[in-house]
């Protein structure tokens, strides 16, 4: 492992900045600036492979590094702002890297800098044989970070899928160990909180999913690999490579919450949490983990209140003890090699890099057998052209008001990992980083882009790719940031009536929770369940909440009395040892009704028959069959057509998704098309 010193930010910020300002020719500039890159940046990373020539180049110490060499280019102040001067600096940087590569293959181990009163980076694109150029941006906290960025990928690995496959796919010995210490500890917890999670967990991977028992039977030869064997539980042995994956990309997420929130200091949050381990044993693991699973990193650094949100693979802190506590540390320090800005350096080969890593971890087969199948990046971009989400469409839309394109409102409704709208953002930021719109951007994005999905590790998954693709704009958002994924399903939020009035019901191993219709109708359930968490918390009365609740909300007595009821049911749980994830997953049930309609619906929605759904979920979603005409399907001379839950999730998006005049683009099962 690297070990990765502290860069002040703010002090290379000052320097360069108080460098180009004092500089009257290109010379000065590059010797000024030159002196900053070195004392400011190179010296505490322990770089010293710096060449001087016309450029400077900056070698790498290791061959799997993200840039095996950074040359920069200086300018002297004001040459970087026009077209021509700009299409010169890049022609001169691609030259500079064709000269030093040698071989068109040694191109992408070079990024090239341009440094004048603003600065520009360019890099070869290896998928699409091109060159590319980001900026030039003015001489900023975030520029700096790109620099810093760009520089220490030098001592750090390419955070790509292949690499991550390699060191922490099933064939790797830490995700053999990691995953069997997980179902050990699983399997063997009488504790009340692990046992509900698990419970639960199961519960809705078996509604966004065609599971069976028999179908994990096939886990088997996964299972021998991992050390286990005799009588398996598959469930708690999915459930294990589920909480391996998810602890994965937590870790990858706040290695992004510390690049882009630390303020002052460039870190490393995997270095820190091994060092918490090393000088704090198994309790200082203990507590940095526990503020990562509660989501008080993402809150701290980048007011993110949603990360960790309804997220089910906590449990293992409560069976965390040294032979776990020793494998976490092992990951961590296996993370600390990779480079987390990757994603903005070559957002090209880092597209969705999750999905990737979990379709080796659980084998093709059993994915499909599922009704889990990932889809395809040349797939999903070609769904993005075919409903008009394609750039040309974004330059059209953008003639007379260029913020008319962040204005489009896009939902995928069963985003797994979040294909769709990754690629879709890629589109989004190329559009605003050409029109000078990119602080503009991510107010836009938090609001229109969004995407539900009903299995827990996917929207996990989905969140951190989201955050992966936007962290280093996330210093432009005002106030508490929300990453718009949802663990929710999008085609039936069940509803009940009675003397009451009606409610909206949602079903979950520890029983049913009834919210007030008209509490959902009036927007204020969020501000509810942060006065239900912080009253149970405080060991309130029944009474005493309602009085609360009361005087702040003006509400009725219908209302009062069944959020009272909802009140005990979460002081039980509370005193069983069964609380702490209610109010977010109720949260994110409602997400479909609040977020409203928008003009383009786009993804791959599960295809799984009617006969492999669960009993109960059968039983509620009948009347929607019902519905929309789909209990009886008859194909053209193809006999009786199964019906498949895809053609469900088209019909109710069509109903309530979709704006008048927006559209729609679906990968569905051919026997749709023949129904």
């Amino acid at each position: 492992m690297v070990e990765l010193a502290s860069v002040d930010v703010d002090e290379v910020l000052t320097c360069i900045r108080t460098a180009v300002r004092l500089a009257q020719n290109e010379e000065e500039v590059r010797v000024r600036v030159s002196k900053c890159i070195e004392e400011k940046i190179l010296k505490p990373l322990g770089i010293t492979q710096v060449g001087h020539y016309e450029y400077t180049l900056i070698s790498g110490v290791r061959v799997d590094a993200l840039y095996g060499h950074v040359i920069i280019e200086y300018k002297a102040p004001g040459r970087l702002s026009t077209k021509s001067d700009i299409a010169k600096a890049k022609e001169q940087v691609i030259r500079y890297i064709c000269e030093e590569a040698k071989v068109k293959e040694r191109y992408r181990n070079f990024i090239g800098v341009i440094i004048s009163d603003r600065i520009a980076f360019v890099r070869y694109d290896f998928r699409e044989d091109s060159w590319v150029l980001r900026g030039p941006y003015d001489i900023t906290r975030e520029t700096v970070i790109k620099l810093v960025e760009a520089i220490r990928g030098l001592q750090r690995k390419s955070l790509e899928a292949d690499a991550l496959i390699r060191d922490f796919g099933p064939a790797s010995i830490i995700a053999r160990k990691v995953i069997k210490l997980l179902y050990e500890r699983l399997t063997r917890s009488n504790n009340p909180r692990v046992v509900t999670l698990f419970s639960d967990w199961k519960r809705l991977f078996t509604q966004a999913t065609g599971y069976s028992p028999e179908k994990l039977k096939k886990l088997k030869s996964m299972a021998k690999d991992c050390g286990i064997s005799g009588d398996i539980d598959y469930d708690a042995f999915l459930f294990s490579i589920h909480t391996y994956y998810a602890l994965i990309m937590k870790l990858l997420a706040a290695e992004i919450a510390y690049l882009y929130g630390q303020g002052k200091w460039l870190r490393s949050y995997v270095a820190e949490l091994e060092n918490a381990y090393l000088q704090g044993g198994i309790n200082g693991l203990k507590q940095v983990l526990s503020d990562l699973e509660s989501g008080g990193i993402f809150a701290r650094l980048l007011n993110i209140v949603n990360f960790v949100e309804g997220d089910y693979f906590s449990w293992y802190l409560e069976e965390l003890d040294k032979g776990l506590g020793d494998a976490i540390a092992e990951v961590a320090r296996r993370l600390a090699d990779y480079e987390p800005a990757t994603p903005h350096l070559e957002p090209e080969s880092t597209r969705d890099l999750l999905k990737k890593l979990y379709q080796y971890l659980v084998p093709r087969d059993i994915r499909h057998s599922l009704g889990e199948y990932y889809t395809p990046d040349w797939l999903a971009e070609l769904v993005l052209n075919e409903v008009g989400l394609t750039r040309e469409a974004l330059e059209e839309l953008g003639k007379d008001n260029p913020l008319k394109p962040l204005e489009i409102r896009v939902l995928d409704p069963a985003c797994g990992s979040g294909t769709f709208l990754i690629m879709y953002l890629k589109r989004l930021r190329e559009y605003a980083e050409e029109h000078f719109l990119i602080d503009e951007l991510i107010s836009y994005v938090l609001k229109n882009v969004v995407g539900y999905d009903l299995n827990p590790l996917a929207v996990l998954a989905a969140r951190t790719n989201y955050l992966l693709a936007i962290g280093d704009l996330l210093t432009h958002a005002r106030g508490q940031v929300e990453i718009p994924i949802y663990l929710a399903d999008s085609i039936l939020v069940e509803t009940k009536s009675d003397l009451r009035g009606q409610s909206y019901v949602l079903r979950t191993t520890v029983g049913n929770f009834e919210i007030p219709k008209s509490i959902v109708d009036k927007g204020i359930l969020s501000n509810i369940l942060q006065d239900l968490d912080m009253a149970v918390r405080n060991k309130y009365t029944a009474n005493e909440f309602k009085q609360m609740i009361q005087i702040r909300y003006g509400l009725d007595e219908v209302e009062i009395e069944s959020l009272g009821l909802l009140y005990i049911t979460f002081l039980k749980l509370e005193e069983e040892g069964k609380n702490h994830v209610w109010t977010a997953i109720i949260r994110n049930a409602f997400a479909p009704i609040l977020k409203g309609k928008f003009d383009y619906v786009v993804g791959n929605p599960p295809w799984i028959n009617w006969e492999n759904l669960p009993e109960s979920y059968r039983e509620i979603s009948k009347s929607l069959w019902k519905e929309y005409h789909l209990t009886t399907i008859r194909g053209a001379g193809l006999g009786k057509v199964k019906r498949d839950l895809a053609m469900l999730f088209l019909a109710r998006s069509l109903h309530l998704y979709v704006n008048e005049g927006g559209n729609i683009g679906f990968l569905l099962p051919f026997t749709a098309f023949k129904a």
